[in-house]
This record gives C-alpha cells, structure tokens and sequence, in this order.
C-alpha cells in the first residue's frame, strides 16, 4: 500500500463490493481533508494524523473488508439449498449379452425424470444466518478495536515527537547559553581572572549539550517516521498543534464512566459472546434431520404412459445428532460470557485509574511546568550575569546551567506523561479526537 491509496487488491474488491446488492459495509473512503494534507506536504495535527490511520492504515483496511467478508457469509447463509435434478433409467438391455431376453433393448425401459428439493427442518437457516450476523458484528466490532488500539498508540508516538521536537528546542537553546557561558570564561582566562581549568570545564559543558541537542534532533526525526508509518507513509512526518506545555482538559468521571460502556472492546467482548450464543444455538439446530421430497414422471417405453412419482428421505438420527459440536458451542459460549464480564470491568476500572493518574500527572506537569522551569530558568540567567560581573564562581554558574537543562527534561517528561495520560482517557471514553467508530457521518 503507498502513502495515500489502497492497494490495486484492495480496490478491485472495493469495486465488486459496490457492484453487489446486499453487503451495505464499504470502506472508508480518503477524506478530502487527508489528501489536501498528503497534497500541501503540511503538517499533521492529531486530528488529522488519526483521520489518516482511519483511512488508509493497511491494519484497518484489512479489518474492515474482513467484516464485508462476513456480510457476504450472512448473506450466504440465507439461502435456500438448490434443487436436485436427477434423471434415472430402468429395465433397459437386460441380458446384454445376447439372450432373448424382452428387455435386452430399450423398448421395456421406464425412464424417470424427477425434482428434489431437502427442507432444512429445526430453523436451521435462519439460525446460521443470525450466526453469521453476530460473527458480521464480531467482525465489525473488531476493526473498531483494531482502529482505536492504531489511534491510541499513534497519539502516545504523536505527544512523543512533540516531547522529542521540544527536548531538541531546549537541547538547542541549552547549547547557545553553554557558548554564552564558556565565551565568558574564556574571557576571564585571557584577562588572567580564571584558571584555565576553568574554561576546560565550561567547554565540556559546551560539547555535552550540543551531544544532547543532536541526540534529541535525531530521535525527533526517528519518531516522525514511526508516526508516518501507522498510514503506510514512507518519508517523515512533520506535525502541528501539539500544545505539550499547555495544561490538560479531562473530562467528568461521569461522562467517563457513560462512554467507556462503548468502547470497542467492550463492544468486542460482547459481540464475540453474541456470537458463540448464535452459532450455539445454529448447533443444537442441526440436531433435527432433514427432509429432502422429491416429484417426478416415469415414462414407460413399452406403451408410451406415464406416472407421477413422488418421495421424501429423512435420515434417521441414530449416531450422529451433532452431540460434540454442541457441546463445543456451549463451552465456547460460556468462555465468551465470562470474557465479556470481565472486559465489562476490566475497562471500568481503567477508566477510573486512567482519569486518577491523568489529574496527578497534570499537577506535577504544572509543578515544573509553571513554575520550576520559570523559575531555574531566572537562576540560570542570574548566575551567568553574576559570572561575567565576577560575583559568583564558575562552580555556582555550572550548577545553575546543569539545574537548569535538568528541570527542562524533567518539564518535558511531565508535560508528555501528561497528554499521552489525557489521550488514555480520552480513548477510553470514544471523545475526540478518537473516532469512535470506523466511518463518521460527520466526516462524509
């Protein structure tokens, strides 16, 4: 798949798909927002960078024409089983081998011509094809999880650029004040105020925060390819409006508490216990035998008459009555009631975990944020002023520099522990910018 389109594969079934009456499920298609952006080469905000994974991120596609595959199953399923033709011939060339036997011609024959159709007893297509609707739905519940789990982790990738671009901003600005710190020492050397120690000291200073400025530079670069790559992107991506320093905006825990009954995997859990019901149910149905009857006309050769012949089958159900596929329903049937109980809780729980961490990474964001880095920021500043005027030593300007690059990587971890601690939140309870199913009305 490249970077904007489906795959030739893809879009030849895409093409059949829209030719069919009854598989209404289709694929999304590319949003025009998405291909002005892939167009423009502009950045990425998370809205968009989400939209682009819900469009073309080959794990979803794939998801998606699965549940389409489901639907043709169903549809499938709810057909009747064709007639059977069946043509026979009886008492022709008897004694073929030469006796003059009345019947070694054909002129004795009787030829039977007949139609034959098995009626299903027990509801057993109406049951296979609610089984193949609730593994339709499975299917469909399936992709939705695939697309918030990609959107998910493709917003905890889009706060980590953001994090690695700012720690790069930061590396590089730490850089430019070590310069400003080492010229001044250096100057102090040359009027003989400051050892040379001195200088050898600042310039290791120097070499240490332009390493970590590259070290930062490098590993923003790396992540926007990770990022890119979540919708089948090749080149990096540059993205816009991430806002890491700005405080956070959680929502209620009731509203929390509401909308993680919806989440996908909820959804998942309850459609794959639909299922094993339905298809539990299709095997009990399979218990009851079927009928086939059939009607046909006898030719007699011998005067040119004919008669109507009719007959019914029916198996009898001594041996196999579906007993272990039953049974194998039932278990799975269990296991799939218990899996969606504890999904049920499971998720509940997170939800109020996720809101708890989230509002104390939000205090300890604004704790550095607000006010340490402001704060180191003026020591730092004062430090180098009160060096170059000879009121402090160069042990006490190093230090304040060191505080200083500490307190910003600190700010950075804490505001990026923070927003990707929101996008939890917010992807547990479906609130934007997570879709909160595969194909929006809003979007189309």
């Amino acid at each position: 798949m490249n970077t904007r389109h489906l795959s030739g594969a893809a879009l030849a079934v895409l093409a059949s798909l829209s030719a069919a009456n009854a598989a209404a499920q289709t694929l999304c298609p590319l949003s025009e927002e998405l291909r002005l952006l892939e167009d423009r080469a502009a950045p990425y905000t998370l809205d968009a960078a989400l939209a682009a994974i819900r469009d073309a991120s080959p794990e979803v596609q794939s998801a998606a024409l699965e549940a389409v595959a489901r639907r043709y199953e169903a549809q499938q399923a709810s057909l009747w089983t064709n007639p059977v033709v069946s043509v026979e011939a009886e008492n022709f060339y008897g004694d073929a081998f030469g006796s003059a036997n009345p019947l070694s011609g054909y002129d004795f024959a009787e030829t039977t011509v007949s139609i034959g159709q098995t009626f299903r007893l027990g509801g057993k297509r109406r049951l296979e094809r609610r089984a193949a609707l609730a593994r339709t739905a499975l299917a469909e519940a399936d992709r939705d999880a695939t697309l918030r789990a990609l959107q998910r982790e493709a917003a905890a990738i889009f706060y980590e650029l953001a994090a690695a671009q700012e720690g790069a901003q930061l590396a590089a600005e730490a850089a430019r004040l070590s310069n400003e710190l080492a010229d001044a020492v250096r100057a102090r050397v040359d009027a003989g105020k400051s050892p040379r120690t001195a200088l050898d000291r600042a310039i290791a200073a120097q070499a240490d925060a332009r390493a970590a400025a590259a070290a930062s530079a490098a590993q923003a670069e790396q992540l926007a390819y990770a990022l890119g790559s979540f919708w089948g992107r090749r080149d990096p991506v540059e993205i816009a409006g991430a806002s890491l320093f700005a405080p956070t905006v959680l929502p209620s825990a009731e509203l929390v508490a509401n909308q993680v009954e919806t989440h996908p995997e909820r959804r998942l859990a309850d459609a794959r216990r639909d299922a094993r019901l339905a298809e539990r149910r299709a095997a009990r149905a399979q218990a009851n035998p079927d009928v086939t009857a059939s009607l046909g006309v006898r030719r007699f050769e011998a005067d040119g008459t004919e008669a109507l012949v009719a007959g019914v089958s029916l198996p009898l159900p001594l041996f196999d009555r579906n007993q272990g596929n039953i049974r194998a329903a039932s278990t799975r049937a269990r296991g799939a009631a218990y899996e969606a109980d504890v999904t049920a809780a499971r998720l509940a729980a997170s939800a109020q975990r996720s809101l708890s961490t989230a509002a104390i990474l939000e205090t300890r964001r604004a704790a550095l944020v607000d006010d340490a880095l402001p704060a180191a920021r003026r020591a730092a500043e004062a430090a180098r002023t009160g060096y170059r005027a000879g009121k402090f030593d160069l042990t006490t300007a190093l230090a304040a520099q060191t505080s200083l690059i500490t307190v910003q990587r600190s700010a950075i971890t804490a505001a990026f522990a923070a927003r990707d601690a929101e996008a939890e939140v917010r992807a547990l309870a479906a609130l934007p910018p997570f879709s909160p199913s595969f194909c929006q009305e809003t979007d189309r």
